[in-house]
């Protein structure tokens, strides 16, 4: 009898964490989610003789974009920890190759209500290099950004553009 009681306990608690997983794996659960998709053209990075080139792309989880928006490129690459103090949440890296795409399923931070995204482009000067995702809290994200030769872009009219 003893035993019987343990194992009901036992496949009850497993069932309990069972239906906890996938109550935050649902699209109805309370976490934020971003599906951000990164669409690498193939005329990525262009180096000195025009050939595309890979990228390093950074995400910055942010609670608000000012500082992100007024920064400069070496600012954010070198020292976002101190560059972003105190809407920083959390940060990524990841190298895009010319023709890839890449879709990334993110959980967000409660406090983050936007995500900037930093591209290490060759010429800077020439090329939109950063860009801000708004995120609804609460709510599935969806975003679609393409990096080209001419920088970041979208066609997705509810992601925020920012200017260099």
């Amino acid at each position: 009898m003893l035993r019987c009681k343990t194992l009901f306990s036992t496949g009850l608690m497993a069932l309990a964490l069972l239906l906890a997983g996938c109550a935050s794996l649902s699209p109805y659960s309370a976490l934020t989610k971003l599906h951000l998709t990164l669409n690498a053209g193939d005329q990525l990075n262009p180096d000195l003789n025009g050939r595309p080139s890979p990228i390093v792309v950074r995400l910055f989880e942010l609670k608000h974009p000012v500082a992100f928006e007024n920064a400069d490129f070496f600012s954010l690459y070198e020292r976002a920890k101190e560059s972003l103090a105190p809407d920083l949440v959390v940060s990524e890296e990841l190298e895009l190759r010319p023709g890839e795409q890449l879709a990334l399923r993110l959980s967000v931070e409660p406090g983050s209500r936007y995500v900037g995204v930093l591209a290490a482009y060759r010429d800077l000067d020439q090329t939109q290099w950063r860009y801000v995702i708004q995120i609804a809290p609460q709510a599935l994200n969806n975003a679609s950004l393409t990096l080209d030769q001419a920088g970041i872009r979208n066609s997705n009219a509810t992601l925020a553009r920012t200017e260099n």
